[in-house]
């Protein structure tokens, strides 16, 4: 079986920024619940003057992490990574309505990211190419973490 301790292995050391490739779903999954839980443990640190700079590199190398073993998940189902490009979009849309204090784009960049992620979050969940396809072979599951 396929592990949390596996997955942060791969994520996290062997292939932070490697995008290419692919990931079976148990890889992300498991990388997805790390993430979730490591970004709700050390926020309270975002709260205090000086350690909200250590929180702020944690949630870097998880969101590196995180970003590419999503766009490796798409490749396991034969689709480019570019499916996170309307996520992207609607960040972007974000951070440039609060930079330019407009409310509005903030909100409507929010709504795009929102449907962005859960339309990669079904992709994600859809079962991958049985054989080799367009991006490699199918990720050979380690035995034990």
């Amino acid at each position: 079986m396929y592990g949390l301790i596996s997955a942060i292995k791969v994520c996290l050391k062997d292939k932070l920024f490697i995008t290419g490739g692919r990931a079976g779903r148990a890889e992300f999954w498991w990388f997805t619940l790390f993430a979730i839980a490591v970004r709700v443990v050390f926020l309270p640190l975002n709260t205090i003057q000086y350690l909200g700079i250590i929180y702020s590199v944690i949630n870097f190398i998880v969101f590196v992490g995180h970003y590419t073993v999503m766009v490796r998940r798409l490749h396991d189902t034969g689709r480019s990574g570019l499916h996170i490009g309307p996520m992207l979009v609607g960040l972007l849309v974000s951070f440039a309505g609060f930079v330019i204090v407009m409310p509005l784009a903030v909100t409507v960049g929010e709504i795009i990211a929102g449907l962005g992620a859960l339309y990669v979050l079904v992709l994600c969940v859809l079962k991958g190419d049985a054989g080799d396809n367009l991006f490699g072979p199918p990720s050979p599951l380690p035995s034990k973490a």
